[in-house]
């Protein structure tokens, strides 16, 4: 298949920590990366010879380079905690955005990138980080609205991300069904589960559980 394009130029391959033009933050301080515009521009080493097989083709006439499936999802797997920031009216000074990430005292690392005048890139380390921010559906900064959409690989700023987070609430379920794995369970049927309410992880609230769901409401 032929890769859809990306919006971090040519270091897809590279790992979450690696990102050019992007900012890595490592106990709250700003790192900024050490790499070379050479360096950016071939990958990064582990790269070179690592079992990419591209191929040249040619595409209606027009020279190609083709991707399998499994060099796709090799490629992805780096961004898999990434999400898109998008401001309806007027974008904030990225310093100024990463600072406001800073301040939420995050459990990993997390890099900020601008995609375009109006869409941020927000790449995060973990999977908690991840559920957290995206659950929130959207932040306001300095009274500026962010709002969050899912990054995938075929992620268009022209157009809105059809994949969502929804709480789904299941009353009346059995006392000993109460457990996260077991709703955790239920909830993949919808889509991919996120986490659970606090008030169903203490048992507080017997009368119905509630679980946050991916899905993509197309």
């Amino acid at each position: 298949m032929a890769s859809s394009s990306n919006p971090w130029g040519s270091s897809l391959a590279a790992s979450p920590t690696a990102n050019p033009g992007f900012f890595d933050f490592i106990d709250g301080e700003k790192h900024p990366s050490s790499r070379s515009f050479k360096d950016v521009l071939t990958g990064p080493a582990e790269a070179k010879g690592s079992g990419f097989e591209f191929k040249k083709s040619n595409v209606k006439g027009v020279p190609a380079i083709l991707f399998s499936e499994e060099d796709v999802v090799r490629l992805v797997a780096p961004y898999q905690f990434t999400l898109v920031g998008k401001f309806t009216l007027r974008r904030l000074n990225l310093d100024f955005i990463r600072g406001f990430f800073r301040n939420l005292k995050l459990s990993g690392n997390f890099s900020i990138g601008l995609l375009d005048p109006r869409h941020v890139a927000i790449q995060l380390s973990n999977d908690l980080d991840y559920n957290r921010i995206f659950s929130r559906r959207s932040y306001y900064i300095a009274n500026c609205q962010m709002r969050l959409l899912k990054w995938t690989p075929y992620f268009d700023i022209k157009e809105e991300s059809p994949i969502v987070p929804i709480w789904l609430s299941f009353p009346n379920i059995r006392l000993h069904f109460f457990n996260q794995h077991v709703l955790h369970a239920i909830g993949s049927v919808f889509g991919r589960p996120l986490q659970s309410d606090q008030a169903m992880a203490a048992r507080s609230r017997p009368s119905v559980a509630r679980i946050l769901v991916e899905i993509d409401i197309t």
